[in-house]
């Protein structure tokens, strides 16, 4: 652990994981070198990183929370301790704790602009808080989550494969489910096939994949649910236009069958015809407003203006 640089430079968090997959149980080594206090501090705290490090990687939450909460008085003040502290509020689960792990890694990257482990930590925590609410992302959070993606990326000169799997998250939650599948991709490719994490990589990958098509599914869903409640919506309002359609034509039925009951049998007649004929034209023209065929519609239109004219311009002796 002497060898190792830094915790400032930004190649710590490489060696120390290249030291921990050197050793095939470098646990007990590990602890010793954090418990030996008359070591220097530097040395210790790159032991108490490897031995998190190790902790994670097996999903041992309970003894990573307690090691972080032993050794907070000593290393409190090391801006990687913000990212110890992002990791044990996102082992909780819950949505504040996620926000919470956000903000950790928000300020371990103010304090390390430079370190790609660190600023893809941010964009992993926050993306995964994003995949968990109910609405849509906001555009401008996954613009901040993708430019921290690229980052990490381009200070790693895109050899580390699980960054590209972080981004195909990113562009899932934008709708770009094909470039999504293919930064998944890249991301198996780039995966060492010798790295002792190569088949829980290759899980949480293929997981992603699922994920991707789900979410896809769940796009076409909600478009295809967005036009049902359109179209649902443009059938109940016509649905009353015709019922006060239907009910002024009813009262129009009425008052004229009352005017001609008080006619003579002629000026009856003519204004039954009229009436006949305005019904006709008048459900002819709301027929063309619902997209029926032009044929009867036009058929509807002529046979009411016939009764129409018939009413007002035929002779009354013609109807002797």
């Amino acid at each position: 652990m002497t060898s190792v640089p830094p915790p400032a430079d930004a190649a710590f968090p490489q060696v120390i994981r290249e030291v921990v997959e050197a050793h095939p149980d470098p646990e007990p080594v590990l602890r010793t070198i954090l418990d030996d206090r008359s070591l220097r501090s530097r040395v210790r705290f790159a032991a108490l990183y490897a031995l998190l490090l190790r902790l994670r990687r097996e999903e041992r939450h309970a003894e990573y929370g307690g090691i972080v909460r032993d050794y907070e008085g000593k290393f409190g003040a090391e801006p990687y301790f913000q990212t110890f502290r992002a990791i044990v509020a996102r082992t909780r689960g819950d949505l504040a704790s996620l926000r919470s792990s956000v903000e950790y890694s928000r300020q371990a990257v103010e304090a390390l602009p430079d370190v790609p482990a660190v600023v893809h930590q941010l964009a992993a925590f926050w993306v995964e808080y994003l995949e968990r609410l109910e609405e849509a992302a906001p555009a401008n959070d996954l613009d901040q989550i993708e430019r921290q993606v690229d980052r990490a990326i381009t200070l790693t000169q895109g050899r580390v494969a699980h960054y590209y799997e972080t981004k195909g998250r990113v562009l899932a939650l934008r709708g770009e489910f094909e470039a999504a599948r293919a930064a998944v991709g890249q991301a198996v490719e780039l995966e060492h096939r010798t790295s002792r994490d190569y088949l829980r990589r290759l899980t949480q990958y293929q997981a992603t994949r699922v994920r991707v098509d789900l979410m896809q599914e769940r796009s076409r869903w909600a478009r295809a649910h967005g036009r049902f409640r359109t179209e649902l919506a443009e059938f109940k309002a016509q649905q009353l236009q015709l019922l006060g359609l239907l009910a002024a034509v009813v009262a129009f039925i009425a008052t004229a069958s009352n005017i001609a009951s008080q006619s003579k049998g002629t000026d009856a007649i003519r204004l039954m015809l009229v009436a006949s004929g305005a019904i006709g034209i008048v459900f002819g023209t709301f027929s063309l407003v619902n997209n029926s065929s032009i044929r009867r519609v036009a058929a509807a239109i002529l046979l009411g203006g016939a009764l129409v004219g018939a009413g007002m311009f035929v002779p009354s002796s013609w109807m002797s």
